[in-house]
């Protein structure tokens, strides 16, 4: 395994806030991209369910995955979230076994 920490998190808007979630995740990619320890941060909608986003994320550690989510674009983000999402973020935490 190497030592990159790769992250998908899935985020789904209730059915009338895909706009204000786009809105919301966009500008806070384009920060995410800035901090210490991102290797790679991108943001993709699913094209068959809009309003379902799903971010993959390379970070250089744990540690700068942490750093990433008390940072203050995600503190600022994270209260604007409740009101706009169905359910809660999904993050899945994932160790590279065999790379292409």
């Amino acid at each position: 395994m190497t030592d990159d920490l790769y992250v998908v998190a899935i985020l789904t808007s209730k059915p009338d806030k895909a706009d204000a979630l786009r809105a919301l995740l966009i500008p806070a990619t384009e920060a995410f991209r800035q901090e210490d320890g991102c290797k790679a941060y991108s943001l993709h909608e699913d094209v068959k369910r809009p309003g379902r986003f799903v971010t993959y994320e390379v970070w250089r550690d744990e540690a700068a995955l942490a750093a990433h989510m008390e940072s203050p674009t995600m503190k600022e983000a994270t209260p604007k979230l409740g009101p706009i999402l169905e359910g809660e973020m999904e993050q899945h935490l994932l160790g590279t076994l065999l790379q292409l």
